[in-house]
């Protein structure tokens, strides 16, 4: 009669361990798939970090090629000349909302005021760009802090020093990457 009782007890203590022994795995399963997600996550990000040179490259290559032309009288999505920042009625892209001279990454409207590179870099990350022209005034090129001079000297044939003066505007190029699993890059760079 005493060993009938005896078996029931030890079923009950042997689920108690059971119902343990399957929380602890649970427990162990989340911290491992844990840090999984989180290498995963710091992947994507380090990739899309990198693909920000793709936009960054094209809008230097389209910056290079209209180089000649007046860059200020160019109306085109992602490129917000000097005259959208002194200028309360401007044509085109400078009445993007937030206007250029507030340009927050995280608030901008990219989806309609910026050139996308590509859709899918083969990687899953979709690549955009703006361009900033950096100057209060537009048109000229020599005004005082907004333009980078240089000066380069050169001898000539009569053994005479010639000096020579160059002025490039600066211009701001944002980038943004969009990835796999929302990752998000900005990278910014200065051009002249």
């Amino acid at each position: 009669m005493v060993i009938r009782s005896q078996r029931g007890v030890s079923l009950i203590i042997a689920l108690i361990m059971m119902v343990a022994m399957m929380m602890a795995g649970i427990g162990l399963f989340r911290k491992i798939s844990g840090g999984a997600i989180l290498a995963g996550n710091l992947t994507f990000t380090s990739s899309a970090i990198a693909a920000a040179d793709l936009g960054s490259e094209t809008a230097r290559s389209w910056l290079l090629t209209n180089s000649g032309t007046t860059l200020d009288s160019v109306v085109m999505p992602g490129y917000f000349p000097a005259s959208c920042y002194i200028a309360n009625t401007v044509p085109g892209n400078c009445n993007a909302s937030p206007p250029p001279a507030t340009f927050n990454p995280a608030t901008f409207d990219w989806t309609n005021n910026s050139v996308q590179v590509t859709p899918d870099d083969g990687a899953g990350n979709e690549v955009r760009y703006v361009v900033h022209r950096l100057c209060g005034v537009a048109g000229v090129l020599d005004t005082f802090g907004c333009v980078y001079t240089s000066t380069t000297t050169s001898s000539s044939h009569d053994g005479e020093l010639h000096l020579t003066t160059s002025y490039s505007p600066y211009y701001r190029v944002t980038t943004r990457v969009r990835g796999p699993r929302n990752a998000v890059a900005y990278t910014q760079l200065m051009m002249f």
